[in-house]
């Protein structure tokens, strides 16, 4: 097998993704993913050309390309490819690849979950319950987007990292966290739609951090940080956190009960994707001078929580962006052609 075959599309172990996904093309695909994956676990390459459908089939796709057997425990490596449309669930499908491919002209489109108008009109009562439930999916959505893709944003923060200490004095603030100096670097990357995703993360971030330091105080009274306490623990940490944001609020305030499911996910997914139980439980000084101690991990911890505002950004509104910008988001590894005049950070995975 080539040296580059974890990284380049393979037409001869190949699944084609188009039109609609929904349990027809699940059904249609399965023989055809069961064999490629029976004698072999050579890299499997995903043709997506689709405007979207279930995100439930999108993972049993994943799940099925991922498959092992008894006697080969071994998983295929997934090369995704927008060819050349890639929207809604099919862009989160993209985006699990283990090497996401996109080309110039590809079409690339991510938001929330969404139901039909008429579900919902027809669900009566139940129309506002999804209402008041859907920022806690968006949550669920984003830590899952996050997951996939985590690694590719690191590669753009080391990618950038060493021209932090220059934007401070360009930028005249040499008191300028690399976080913000990123975020400003990060604005100038992007195309017009895409900024606008960053606008919408800024405050998520802020408010993300807002949540943390609830956290934290609790974690402060000493308690040994089991995964039930935890949890516990980011409950009310939720709770105080809307109820301290909310005041001011008009009398009609219903006590923000989806806001507070949606922190609480968040904070979930925010403590188990980065497994910060021990970080967070730790004083900052005791972490710079432990056994094992791993500044890099440290570091990267503060962007890890920009990257989830990012991804949760994504959920609200139509957001059509480029595949450069795709890149600079760390939702894609690379695109195919480099585009003229565009500086790409280049890939992820290789």
């Amino acid at each position: 097998m080539p040296d580059d075959a974890d990284f380049t599309p393979n037409p001869d172990r190949a699944i084609s993704v188009e039109g609609r996904l929904n349990e027809a093309l699940l059904e249609r695909l399965r023989p055809q993913i069961l064999e490629l994956t029976s004698g072999s676990r050579e890299p499997i390459t995903v043709f997506i050309d689709s405007r979207g459908g279930s995100s439930e089939v999108g993972e049993s796709l994943l799940s099925l390309l991922r498959r092992t057997t008894e006697d080969d425990l071994r998983v295929s490596r997934i090369i995704t490819v927008a060819a050349p449309r890639a929207a809604s669930a099919a862009a989160n499908l993209l985006s699990a690849g283990d090497f996401a491919i996109a080309y110039p002209e590809s079409t690339l489109l991510y938001h929330g979950g969404r139901w039909p108008l008429s579900d919902l009109v027809s669900a009566g009562e139940a129309g506002g319950l999804y209402a008041q439930t859907l920022p806690t999916f968006h949550e669920i959505n984003a830590a899952k987007l996050a997951r996939n893709s985590i690694r590719r944003f690191r590669f753009i923060v080391s990618a950038v990292r060493s021209s932090f200490a220059q934007h401070r004095p360009d930028e005249g603030d040499p008191s300028l966290a690399d976080v913000q100096a990123f975020e400003e670097i990060l604005r100038t990357k992007l195309s017009p739609r895409a900024q606008k995703v960053l606008e919408r993360a800024i405050p998520l971030w802020h408010g993300y951090n807002g949540l943390l330091l609830q956290v934290e105080k609790r974690l402060r009274r000493g308690r040994t940080a089991t995964k039930a306490y935890l949890q516990k623990l980011m409950l009310h940490a939720s709770m105080d956190f809307e109820y301290e944001s909310s005041k001011g609020q008009p009398a009609s305030w219903d006590g923000g009960l989806s806001k507070i499911s949606g922190h609480f996910y968040f904070l979930n997914a925010y403590f188990d994707s980065a497994t910060l139980c021990e970080w967070v439980a730790a004083r900052p000084a005791e972490r710079d001078h432990s056994a094992g101690a791993d500044p890099e991990a440290d570091y990267f911890l503060q962007f890890h929580l920009f990257f989830l505002a990012l991804c949760r950004a994504l959920q609200d509104g139509e957001n059509q962006i480029t595949p450069a910008d795709a890149v600079w988001l760390g939702l894609i590894d690379t695109v195919r052609e480099d585009l003229p005049g565009r500086e790409i950070p280049g890939s992820a995975g290789s």
